[in-house]
């Protein structure tokens, strides 16, 4: 089968993305207006609707299928592509890859893959938002060609067998921290909740009093909750380096304070994602490591410690994953851009022992989110999180109701 034609359109992405170095110097937030200048390249204002490519591919059959890609909600900064803009985009579809891929088969998704990526290095490097969007219909145009799913291609094209264990679903609560996890709790969730924990003064407190506190009261919560006893979700915790912050990268204060945090959520799971923000990846890494040895000498349960920062791109992922400064890396899908990027990912992950999180944005939509669903089926990656957006209830249904599809296709 032919791909007959490809076509971009702008569109809206289910998020913001946010100037975040602007958001630490000195804006103002009200409910959802902030105001400031901002300071990363790129960004007009300091919070902006996120915006996202739409790549619609028709094939020889009549058939159309879709992807769509865009920016992390944190764009432009630590190794990242600048905040996306949808009409550049567009155009770049227009001169560049539609010539490119129209009229040819609609067959092989790794070489589609491949040519993208040799495409976007003959035209000075496509967006990895743009790579995402478009990779993700090429897999769709094959899976509908050959009458598949797209992780049925996956599994067939990489050589895997898919198992039968789902990934671990997690959502973020964003600011809304308290109405978040009673939303998540009612579904049912297995990660929860991330908390959006990136001020030390009003999220953690200066010695981490204040997220003791929400800690223990999300174990309050589930009791209050009547939870059945089989209901064991992990406890997460993104940090934003505020735990380095506010004990000034003492490796021993902060394996000593994570020891008192997955204290208070035992018997459950504490997985902690970027504990420190360094100012360089070695840094980061030799920091990383240095913590995650520290804490093996805790007594158990021994929190997990998430990758994020810094951890963008494929060879990112294979320096993280080799350097033992992680128990699970968080795989940022739109960062990496191509769909294949991410599945050589967790299998990169997956060769050194380490967990694969198949993360993303709030900043995504259904079509990307259910694409990632496929990816995490045929890939067995341990965790992927649930988006688009930060209500919850929307996100989670979106990724349970494409994963309870995928299996009954399956």
């Amino acid at each position: 089968m032919k791909i007959s034609s490809v076509k971009a359109i702008a569109a809206e992405g289910g998020w913001y993305v946010d100037d975040k170095p602007a958001f630490i110097a000195a804006a103002k937030v009200d409910h959802y207006l902030v105001t400031g200048r901002p300071v990363t390249p790129g960004f007009v204002r300091i919070r902006e609707p996120g915006e996202v490519v739409s790549i619609l591919i028709r094939l020889s059959n009549g058939t159309t299928v879709v992807g769509e890609g865009g920016s992390v909600t944190y764009a432009g900064i630590a190794g990242r592509d600048p905040v996306f803009r949808a009409e550049a985009a567009v155009a770049t579809v227009e001169q560049h890859i539609a010539p490119a891929f129209t009229g040819g088969p609609a067959e092989d998704f790794r070489s589609l893959d491949q040519k993208l990526q040799q495409l976007s290095g003959e035209c000075g490097g496509f967006h990895s938002g743009l790579l995402y969007a478009t990779s993700q219909a090429l897999l769709q145009a094959v899976a509908a060609a050959a009458g598949h799913t797209a992780a049925g291609v996956i599994a067939a094209e990489y050589g895997l067998s898919i198992g039968e264990a789902n990934p671990r679903i997690g959502i973020q609560t964003g600011d809304d921290r308290y109405s978040g996890v009673d939303k998540a709790i009612y579904r049912r969730v297995d990660v929860l909740p991330h908390g959006l924990i990136k001020d030390v003064a009003t999220d953690f407190g200066p010695g981490g009093e204040k997220l003791l506190a929400y800690a223990q009261w999300i174990m309050d919560r589930l009791v209050q909750h009547q939870v059945p006893v089989d209901y064991h979700p992990t406890i997460h915790f993104d940090c934003y380096g505020t735990i380095g912050r506010a004990f000034e990268n003492d490796i021993a204060a902060m394996s000593d304070y994570l020891g008192r945090l997955a204290a208070v959520v035992s018997p459950l799971r504490l997985q902690i994602e970027a504990p420190v923000e360094a100012a360089s990846q070695a840094e980061q890494i030799r920091l990383m490591a240095q913590l995650r040895s520290a804490l093996q000498g805790l007594p158990a349960p021994v929190p997990v410690i998430i990758a994020d920062e810094w951890c963008n791109s494929l060879p990112d992922i294979e320096l993280f994953a080799k350097s033992g400064a992680a128990d699970l890396l968080q795989i940022k899908m739109p960062d990496l851009g191509r769909i294949g990027a991410s599945i050589e990912a967790v299998l990169t992950c997956h060769e050194h022992g380490v967990g694969a999180y198949l993360g993303g944005s709030c900043n995504e939509t259904d079509i990307s989110a259910r694409t990632a669903v496929h990816v995490a089926v045929a890939t067995g990656a341990e965790q992927i999180l649930a988006r688009p957006g930060m209500g919850i209830d929307e996100a989670a249904s979106i990724v349970r109701n494409e994963l309870v599809r995928l299996r009954a296709m399956l």
